[in-house]
C-alpha cells in the first residue's frame, strides 16, 4: 500500500461508502477482517482489511467469503461497539499510508484505523475518547505501544523529512537545485515522505519537466478520477498506478483501486499458496536424500562385511583342521595355512567366550550369510542410487514449477500415496468354545484355590488359568484334578497351611479311596509342561516337592461344600 495508493482508494472509499451502514461484522481468516455497508440507494458492499505481513491490502470485494467457524477476539470487539454503525467520513492524510473510518454510533464517534505501511500492518478501533479498545495486531515497542485503553498515536514519521504532497512543482524544483541537482529518483526517495519508488522514477523519466508534471498529478490524483491500475500477475504479482514499459508478460488494466488491490489479493493468496506448497515439496525432496543418504552409507558398511566372507570361509576351515592346536578362551590365534598353503603364519581373531569349534561354526556362517547378501546389497545399491538420481532430478526442476496443478504432480509421482488395503471379506467367526468348568474357593485376600473338573478343565487351570509362580498339585500315581494355588496378588507370600489346603483338595479330587494316605506332588506351574501328542490333560514336571496327607470322603472344614462353587 502506498501512499499515493492510499489516497485514490480513501476517495473511491468515500464516493461508494460514506453514509452506508455497517450490516455485517465477520473474519475469514485470522488476518483478514470484512466489513458489510448497507444504504438504501446504492448496492450493498463488503470492506475487506487484510492485514498481511509485508503486504496490506484495504479494497471493496465484489463478493464475501466464507466466516471463521469462531470468530476471534477482534471480530467480537468491533460486534459489540459498531453493530449499525454509520460510516459518516473516511479520512486521509496526503502521503501517508493511514486510512480512517469514522463511524457514528449512539454512544460517540469511533474510529477504525487501517495502517498500510508494509512492515508494521494494522487495524486498530480507536474509542470516542481516544483511546485503544482493539487492535488485530498488539505491539509493545518502546517508541509506540498499541495496546487496550491506551492513547491512540499514529505511527512516528521521521520529522525531519517534509511531506512531499504538500510541496507544489516550483518549490520542489528549487530545492533539487539547491541540493545540486542529484538523481532525481533517489533524491525523492530519500528526503521525502510519501514518496514511493514507482512515484519517483515515473517523475524521473520526465527529466526537467518532471516538476510540471508533479503538479498535473497532485492535481488527477486530489481532484480527478484516476484509473491508471495496471495488474501484473508476476510471480510475485504487483500492481503499478503510472504506463509502464511493455513487459513481455500477461498484464490486466482495473478501472478503480478496489477492483485492482481485490485482484492482486487473490493473485497473492494464490502465489503464497504456491510458494508454501514448493518450500513443503522442497523440505520433503531434502528429507528424502538425507534418508537415502543414510541408507547408502549402511549398505556400503554391509558390503565391506559381505566382501570378507571368502576371508571367514578360510578362518573357519583353517581353526577345523587344527582344532587341536586351539586353545580355550584366547582372543586370537596363530595357525599355520593348511589350506591355501601360503607361506607365513595367519592370525585369527577369536571370541574368547565360545569354544574354537563355535569360532569355526561362527565363521562358516558368516562366510555363508556374506555370499547370499552380496547380491542383495549389490541390487539395493542399485534401487538406493536411482532413487536418489530422481530426487536430486526433481530438487533442480524446482524453480521451473509455477504452476500448482505442477507441484502437486511432482508430489505425487516423488511420493506416491500408499494404497490402502481393502477390507478383508467378512468370513464365518469361529465358534466361540465356552470355557470349562472349573472349581474355584477363595482363601482370604491372597489366594484361590482352582481345581478342573475334567480332562479340558484340567488343562485350562494348568496352562491358561495360572500364572508361572503359581503352585501346581497333583496326586502321585492317581488319577485326578490339576489342583492350582493362586496368587491375587504380587506379595501374597505362601504358608505351609496353604500347601497343605491345597493337598487335601488334590487328594480329595483324585480317586484316591477315603482314609488312604497319598502323595500329593507339587510345584511352580512353569515347572509343567505339556507330552507331544499325549491325551488332554497329561503332563510332565520337574522340581518336584511332595506332601502326604490323607485321602477324606467329603472336603471337610476345607473346601465347604458351600465354598468350592462351579465357575463358567
Amino acid at each position: 500500500m502506498t501512499p499515493f495508493l492510499a489516497q485514490l482508494l480513501a476517495r473511491e472509499l468515500r464516493q461508494l461508502l460514506v453514509s452506508g451502514r455497517i450490516s455485517h461484522i465477520s473474519q475469514s481468516a485470522p488476518e483478514i477482517v470484512e466489513l458489510s455497508f448497507y444504504h438504501p440507494d446504492r448496492p450493498n458492499r463488503t470492506l475487506v482489511a487484510a492485514i498481511l505481513p509485508l503486504k496490506p491490502f484495504l479494497f471493496l470485494a465484489a463478493e464475501k467469503r466464507p466466516s471463521l467457524p469462531k470468530p476471534p477476539n477482534f471480530c467480537r470487539s468491533l460486534r459489540k461497539n459498531l453493530e449499525y454503525a454509520q460510516l459518516a467520513g473516511v479520512q486521509n492524510e496526503p502521503g501517508e499510508r493511514l486510512v480512517i473510518l469514522d463511524l457514528k454510533t449512539p454512544e460517540g464517534l469511533f474510529r477504525l484505523v487501517f495502517e498500510g505501511i508494509p512492515k508494521y500492518p494494522n487495524l486498530i478501533l480507536v474509542g470516542p475518547d481516544g483511546q485503544i479498545i482493539s487492535a488485530l495486531r498488539y505491539k509493545n515497542e518502546v517508541e509506540r505501544p498499541v495496546l487496550p485503553q491506551a492513547p491512540y498515536h499514529a505511527p512516528p514519521q521521521p520529522l525531519d523529512k517534509p511531506n512531499l504532497w504538500k510541496l507544489a512543482g516550483a518549490g520542489l524544483e528549487q530545492r533539487w537545485e539547491k541540493a545540486g541537482k542529484p538523481l532525481l529518483g533517489n533524491w525523492l526517495k530519500n528526503e521525502f515522505r510519501g514518496a514511493d519508488g514507482e512515484l519517483a522514477s515515473y517523475l524521473e523519466s520526465f527529466g526537467e519537466r518532471a516538476f510540471q508534471e508533479w503538479d498535473h498529478l497532485k492535481t488527477d490524483a486530489l481532484e480527478k478520477d484516476w484509473n491508471h491500475y495496471l495488474l501484473f500477475p508476476g510471480p510475485p504479482p504487483s500492481l503499478r498506478l503510472f504506463p509502464a514499459p511493455p513487459s513481455g508478460g500477461e498484464t490486466r488494466a482495473f478501472p478503480s483501486a478496489s477492483q485492482a488491490l481485490e485482484n492482486l489479493f487473490r493473485w497473492e493468496f494464490q502465489n503464497r499458496v504456491q510458494s508454501l506448497q514448493k518450500s513443503k515439496l522442497e523440505a520433503e525432496i531434502n528429507k528424502a536424500l538425507k534418508h537415502e543418504k543414510r541408507i547408502l552409507e549402511k549398505l556400503k558398511k554391509d558390503r565391506a562385511e559381505a566382501e570378507k566372507s571368502d576371508q571367514y570361509q578360510w578362518w573357519g576351515e583353517l581353526l577345523m583342521a587344527q582344532l587341536h592346536k586351539v586353545k580355550l578362551h584366547l582372543k586370537e590365534t596363530v595357525l599355520e595355512d593348511l589350506v591355501r598353503g601360503t607361506p607365513g603364519l595367519v592370525t585369527i581373531p577369536l571370541d574368547p567366550e565360545i569354544t574354537p569349534l563355535q569360532n569355526a561354526q561362527r565363521f562358516f556362517k558368516k562366510a555363508q550369510k556374506g555370499s547370499r547378501g552380496l547380491a542383495l546389497v549389490e541390487r539395493r545399491e542399485g534401487e538406493i542410487q536411482g532413487r536418489l538420481d530422481q530426487l536430486k532430478a526433481a530438487q533442480r526442476s524446482l524453480p521451473a514449477l509455477k504452476d500448482p496443478g505442477e507441484i502437486t504432480k511432482a508430489f505425487q509421482d516423488l511420493f506416491p500415496r500408499k494404497r490402502e488395503q481393502a477390507p478383508r471379506p467378512a468370513g464365518t467367526r469361529p465358534e466361540k468354545v465356552p470355557t470349562p468348568n472349573i472349581l474355584r474357593a477363595k482363601l482370604g485376600n491372597g489366594f484361590e484355590l482352582c481345581a478342573g473338573a475334567s480332562a479340558a478343565a484340567n488343562d485350562y487351570v494348568t496352562f491358561q488359568l495360572a500364572q508361572p509362580g503359581d503352585l501346581w498339585f497333583h496326586v502321585r500315581d492317581l488319577p485326578g484334578s490339576h489342583v492350582i494355588l493362586r496368587r491375587l496378588h504380587r506379595n501374597a507370600v505362601v504358608t505351609d497351611e496353604l500347601i497343605l489346603k491345597a493337598a487335601q483338595l488334590a487328594a480329595f479330587r483324585s480317586k484316591a479311596k477315603p482314609g488312604a494316605k497319598v502323595t500329593v506332588s507339587y510345584t511352580e506351574k512353569k515347572n509343567v509342561k505339556k507330552i507331544p501328542g499325549a491325551p488332554l490333560g497329561m503332563v510332565t514336571m520337574t522340581k518336584e516337592k511332595s506332601v502326604v496327607v490323607e485321602a477324606k470322603d467329603s472336603p471337610g472344614s476345607f473346601p465347604g461344600k458351600d465354598d468350592v462353587r462351579a465357575a463358567g
